[in-house]
């Protein structure tokens, strides 16, 4: 079984040993937990496809401590350097023409790369120490509800991997925004996260456009962009508050978990069946709590989860694709 271990100086010495000896390491990040091995070690990254059961034409995103180190990877155009001084270290990922050192496991074989410098103070001690980038996805299996604390990971991998390295919950809950900046010109939003299209078309004077849908038998340019992902075990909908207040009551036999985006006013509180995201609806506290509740709902005595829909502005739109992504069937 996997051991948790707190970032002490000799704990981050562990963790660097383990993956520069071809063994993975779940390490924390400001969005979720990843599960981490040597970007540059074909073995090694093939591991993380085997213990998630993840598909190979899914790449992963490799973090690096540095714009300096990213242009060690791929090829960097005046717009993505723009974008990595002004979000880097933060959850920004660039998907950019890559350079030879990067296996062609890690990026589904395609001569793009999916590039990240990551703001969490554990996991960039930790990477400022190798000699080499990490690719980490998510710390769980494929295709279910991301991991924002260590004994997530725990559960769902722990029999499968040794080190957990554990910095508390995740600061914001959920995946980075992914740009495609292959084009300089034509730059386009893959995946939507906590830095919004929004505000930065509006830093940088620009229009991200957003591409089609992706084939799910191809490659993809990126991570996150299947038609179902993020699941829970049961089936998840998302339903409008106006409608919810019925069903709650239609459902005598409590067979349903409802989640709401913020303590229920006019419902009634002591009903066990209804869980909320946040005291007061704030768009930034229903990230950072969304999937810890989904997790420990999926794990009750329910037939299924009924999400109550968020606002899609701002932060809201990334949130709202993760709950459509996690409710298909």
């Amino acid at each position: 079984m996997a051991t948790i271990i707190k970032p002490t100086v000799g704990n981050i010495q562990l963790a660097k040993e383990h993956l520069s000896n071809s063994n993975l390491v779940a390490v924390p990040t400001e969005t979720v937990y990843g599960l981490a091995a040597n970007a540059l070690d074909v073995e090694a990254v093939l591991q993380i496809f085997k213990i998630k059961g993840r598909p190979l034409i899914d790449p992963l995103i490799v973090h690096v401590s540095s714009l300096e180190q990213a242009k060690l990877y791929c090829h960097m155009n005046p717009q993505a350097i723009a974008l990595a001084q002004k979000y880097w270290p933060g959850p920004l990922t660039m998907v950019l023409p890559k350079k030879d050192n990067i296996p062609g496991v890690v990026t589904a074989n395609l001569d793009s790369v999916a590039i990240r410098c990551p703001s969490n103070r554990v996991f960039r001690n930790l990477l400022e120490s190798l000699p080499f980038p990490l690719a980490a996805p998510s710390a769980n299996p494929f295709g279910y509800i991301s991991p924002t604390k260590a004994i997530h990971v725990s559960e769902s991998l722990g029999d499968k991997i040794d080190l957990i390295l554990d910095d508390d919950d995740s600061e914001i809950g959920i995946e980075s925004t992914i740009i495609d900046l292959r084009n300089g010109h034509q730059p386009a939003i893959l995946r939507p996260g906590p830095l919004t299209q929004k505000a930065i078309e509006a830093e940088f004077n620009l229009k991200l456009t957003t591409p089609q849908q992706v084939v799910e038998s191809k490659s993809a340019p990126s991570p996150g962009l299947l038609k179902s992902h993020y699941s829970p075990s049961k089936p998840l909908d998302i339903v409008k508050l106006t409608e919810i207040e019925a069903m709650i009551t239609k459902d005598t036999l409590k067979e349903s978990a409802f989640i709401l985006n913020k303590r229920p006013v006019k419902l009634s509180q002591s009903v066990q069946n209804i869980f909320w995201l946040s005291e007061s609806g704030e768009m930034e506290e229903i990230a950072k709590n969304l999937y810890a509740l989904l997790r420990n709902v999926d794990k009750m005595d329910y037939q299924r989860i009924i999400v109550e829909t968020i606002k899609a502005e701002s932060v809201g739109i990334a949130l709202m694709d993760r709950l459509t992504r996690a409710s298909e069937r």
